[in-house]
């Protein structure tokens, strides 16, 4: 490193580590007296623009995860006389150090260690991040009681493909075949580390990496090794495909907290780090960083007009939180980067991640599958309770009208004798996620040729208040003159314009009956002026989960999601309404998470009910599959064409079958499937056509239809795709899948 540049306004203290791309130093703020870790890139790479770049990502993406369970990030400095990334110190050491003096760890300890690593992997997650080289050297122990991940080096974005890079030992299936990251990657390498944790040796050794390689891909995990109760827990984590692993390290986490209760007594975390202080404190003793004992840890440093600030990591003996940031500047200063943060750290980010819970009925012919979104890291320990007890409250529910309908003797009988388990399956997907509210939509389904009626399976929404944990009802969504019976009829017009052949009549014994109403007040059961339907948000409107046999219509009209824009429906919400849904005066803000970008449009599918984001100025024209109906949007300066349509599913298809027939034809053409997975009724798949373009499709496949969403572009154009390729995918929701179109 060249030893003339020095990060201004910070003098150093003491050598922490070096690697082959730089080295990190205990160094104090001249101006605040705090103890902060810098890691600077050797002056020799400043020249290499690869190297050069890969410095500026760790900045780039770290500057987006904010948890208390990564490295916190003070500054990042690029000058033509050298780089550096300046992070909060933390008395500890590695994992690596730890496992180094102690060997074998006691399972309540290692559970510990992992589970406060896996909440920094989630925060990662859920802005898209994916670490890629979670090793024993990137988890840190502090004597507080903390595990903190730390060196986002080899990170990319969730979906992207990254050097082809990682630590072999814990490198999982797809990484070491080169595949886009994802935070099921992350899992992998989470649990090869927790089995070396508990059993004093890594998962896999070989004495090549082609052998290391084949054993990652191919050998069963040894689990024979593994205490007993922590079996399940790490055959989930390392199976071989990463649609078979928790989808997210949120997810995983909660495996994780159930698995250690029921094995080790709910005071297993706490008697896990007891046992851990000893040596952690003794092994922090022997390193510069046992100056923070009584220094103090390292808060943000003061900003300094010489010193220039940004975003990055920290190298394996640092880290602290990084838990936010109050206010966030990027400044041009003389010819060099400059990243600012100030002010004292917010409390966490909360996340949401899709949790499962499956079984069977120990008492009726009863197996169950049932989705449902799960929040993290609120504030408020009581109102994060309340929150995941209104999300989880619809699949409950359903469980439970399924149990009271088969507990009658005779339709228990008939199922049996016909020799049918019942499977009760949802599917969750998060509709729309702000910092105010969640609105999430629930898809029951039914596997049953006995109980056939379309009243088994529909589709349910629920919004949530993230601030007070309330579900929101009719009255915080519509203003009072709504509520009433014109108001009714003014969304009962709207509605009709947009749905696919207009609201149905109602059953009569005098022949056609009147024109169905929206009101509830209306129907056959009679109550408020209210919608008769659930409602739910979506980046680009209102989605109206309407059941025709619930306004009184026969059974055979059906279901529909009705999705009114926003634009349209703006005037009729109550005037506080738009702040919480992330849209101020009705427009999406550009900054906020998962809201399309003003300059991109809208396209819905009126027969089939499906929407999708259009990148600005792309043309477009019909696209008609056999048994479909869809658009076609291409850009001809990119070579880039994105395919969105909807068809009938007359045989039933599963979505492993859609799946299956999707990547049988890309091989018959001569292209290479590079990732396929199934998540209830959505699929993903992507590769590279037979022409080398590379390809990526997601679709949602019911037992009456599909919605598919295909991109398809040159490999030379993916930088200045990725955006608009992530928009679409991640905002792409289909229509109702239960019936044909």
């Amino acid at each position: 490193m060249d030893q003339r540049w020095r990060v201004p306004g910070y003098s150093e203290v003491e050598v922490l580590g070096a690697g082959g791309f730089g080295q990190v130093v205990l160094a104090k703020h001249e101006a605040s007296g705090q103890l902060v870790a810098i890691k600077y890139l050797h002056s020799e790479f400043l020249s290499d623009p690869g190297i050069l770049d890969g410095f500026r990502r760790e900045a780039h993406l770290l500057h987006g995860v904010r948890s208390p369970h990564v490295a916190r990030l003070h500054e990042f400095v690029e000058r033509p006389e050298g780089a550096a990334l300046v992070m909060e110190a933390v008395p500890g050491v590695s994992l690596r150090v730890l496992l180094n003096a102690e060997k074998l760890l006691a399972p309540e300890s290692a559970l510990a260690i992992l589970k406060g690593s896996l909440l920094g992997l989630a925060a990662a997650h859920a802005v898209g991040v994916v670490h890629r080289d979670y090793k024993p050297g990137n988890v840190l122990v502090s004597q507080a009681g903390e595990s903190k991940l730390v060196d986002f080096g080899l990170a990319t974005l969730d979906g992207q493909a990254g050097l082809a890079a990682g630590s072999p030992s814990y490198m999982a299936p797809e990484q070491w075949a080169g595949l886009p990251g994802m935070p099921a990657t992350d899992v992998y390498a989470a649990t090869c580390v927790f089995f070396q944790c508990i059993t004093g040796h890594k998962p896999f050794e070989a004495d090549t990496s082609e052998r290391l390689r084949a054993l990652h891909q191919s050998a069963p995990v040894p689990l024979a090794t593994v205490p007993e109760p922590l079996r399940a827990l790490i055959a989930r984590g390392m199976a071989k495909d990463p649609g078979h692993r928790p989808v997210t390290a949120d997810a995983f986490v909660a495996e994780l907290e159930a698995t250690a209760r029921a094995a080790y007594g709910p005071d297993w975390e706490e008697r896990g780090w007891k046992r851990l202080a000893a040596p952690i404190a003794a092994l922090t003793a022997l390193t510069p960083l046992a100056l923070l004992v009584t220094a103090g840890s390292a808060a943000a440093p003061a900003a300094v007009a010489s010193a220039p600030a940004g975003a990055g990591i920290a190298a394996a003996t640092i880290g602290k939180a990084v838990v936010g940031v109050l206010v966030t500047a990027v400044l041009a200063v003389g010819g060099f980067l400059v990243y600012q943060q100030f002010g004292d750290p917010p409390p966490p980010v909360l996340s949401v991640a899709i949790e499962t819970t499956a079984g069977a009925d120990t008492a009726l012919p009863i197996t169950y599958d049932l989705q449902y979104p799960r929040v993290t890291g609120h504030a408020d320990p009581a109102v994060e309770e309340r929150i995941n007890a209104a999300l989880r409250a619809p699949v409950d529910e359903r469980l439970r009208s399924v149990r009271e309908q088969l507990s009658d003797p005779d339709i228990a009988a008939d199922v049996r004798g016909r020799g049918e388990t019942v499977g009760v399956r949802t599917t969750a997907v998060v509709t729309l996620r702000t910092d105010r509210l969640v609105s999430v939509r629930f898809d029951h389904a039914l596997d049953s040729d006995f109980l056939s009626h379309a009243s088994w399976r529909f589709p349910e929404g629920v919004t949530v208040d993230l601030t007070t944990g309330r579900v929101l009802g009719p009255r915080d969504v519509f203003r009072d003159d709504v509520l009433t019976a014109r108001g009714m009829a003014t969304l009962t017009e709207r509605l009709t314009a947009h749905s696919e052949h207009g609201f149905c009549r109602r059953v009569s014994v005098s022949g056609a009956g009147a024109p169905a109403s929206i009101d509830t007040a209306d129907t056959p059961a009679g109550g408020d002026h209210v919608p008769a339907a659930d409602v739910v948000f979506t980046n680009s409107g209102v989605d109206f989960l309407v059941r025709y046999y619930d306004l009184g219509c026969d059974t055979a009209s059906g279901q529909e999601t009705i999705t009114i824009p926003y634009a349209e429906i703006t005037d009729l919400l109550r005037p506080e309404l738009p702040a919480m849904l992330g849209r101020g005066a009705g427009v999406p803000p550009s900054s906020a998470p998962s809201t399309p970008p003003a300059d991109d449009g809208a396209y819905s599918n009126a027969r089939f009910g499906f929407t999708a984001l259009v990148p600005e100025g792309y043309q477009r024209q019909p696209y008609s599959p056999p048994g479909g109906d869809g658009m076609e949007f291409t850009d001809p300066a990119l070579g880039a064409t994105m395919t969105v349509w909807g068809a009938n599913n007359p045989g039933g298809r599963s979505t492993a079958d859609v799946l299956a027939a999707t990547a049988g034809d890309i091989r018959a053409e001569g292209g290479q499937v590079t990732v396929q997975r199934v998540e209830g009724e959505l699929y993903t798949i992507s590769g590279y056509r037979g022409d080398g373009r590379i390809f990526y499709e997601r679709g949602f496949v019911g037992p009456g239809s599909t919605a598919t969403l295909r991109w398809v572009y040159p490999r030379g154009n993916k930088d200045a795709l990725d955006g608009p390729v992530s928009r679409t995918v991640k905002t792409f929701r289909a229509g109702d899948l239960s019936r044909p179109h």
